[in-house]
């Protein structure tokens, strides 16, 4: 069953039509706010799915863990994944008047799900070590969006949060290989 994956892979196609569309700008909100319904009415969809069958689980490649990687959609992940689409509809809404087209040329929209993606993605994660991964999806995307237009003052921030991340992303691989070392496996 490939449902666990739909939650990365419908921004993940939304990027890639926000791409192949780059040059008509006109279409970029667009496209942007049709991802985000997408991706809304996906939540929907899994959050019924979970409630009628139970934990969705997803073994990439038939590997099962912890040698593979493992997305699992609980209750929980699955309500998470409804409010991200919901906040991704109401941004992509917002994004149609607030967003100049100045800002928009910098990849606005691709980065808008970027960041999506990486969260749906820390939502359906089945360890530990892969939640880190989805969390620096999160913050590449993040470090575009605060730097959009280059301001001086977006700038300064931008260095401080790069920073405090860089830090924090060194802490949470040391906790992840001291996991390892005490358990053998970082499955959830």
């Amino acid at each position: 069953m490939i449902l666990p994956a739909l939650p990365v892979l419908f921004p993940l196609i939304t990027i890639i039509f926000l791409l192949i569309n780059f040059r008509r700008r006109e279409w970029q909100p667009w496209i942007g706010l049709t991802g985000s319904l997408l991706q809304l009415m996906l939540a929907v969809f899994i959050l019924v799915r979970v409630k009628q069958e139970g934990i969705l689980v997803l073994h990439t490649g038939n590997w099962l863990a912890p040698f593979g990687i493992t997305l699992v959609v609980d209750a929980f992940s699955s309500f998470m994944i409804l409010l991200a689409g919901i906040i991704a509809v109401s941004i992509s809404i917002y994004s149609f008047e607030a967003i100049d087209r100045q800002r928009q040329s910098f990849f606005y929209f691709p980065m808008v799900h970027g960041l999506l993606m990486g969260v749906n993605g820390a939502f359906v994660t089945g360890d530990i070590f892969n939640l880190y991964v989805w969390f620096e999806v999160m913050l590449m995307a993040s470090f575009v969006l605060i730097t959009l237009g280059g301001e001086k003052k977006q700038l300064r921030g931008a260095v401080k949060y790069v920073t405090l991340n860089l830090v924090s992303s060194l802490f949470f691989l040391a906790g992840i290989g001291l996991l390892y070392g005490k358990t053998g496996t970082l499955n959830m």
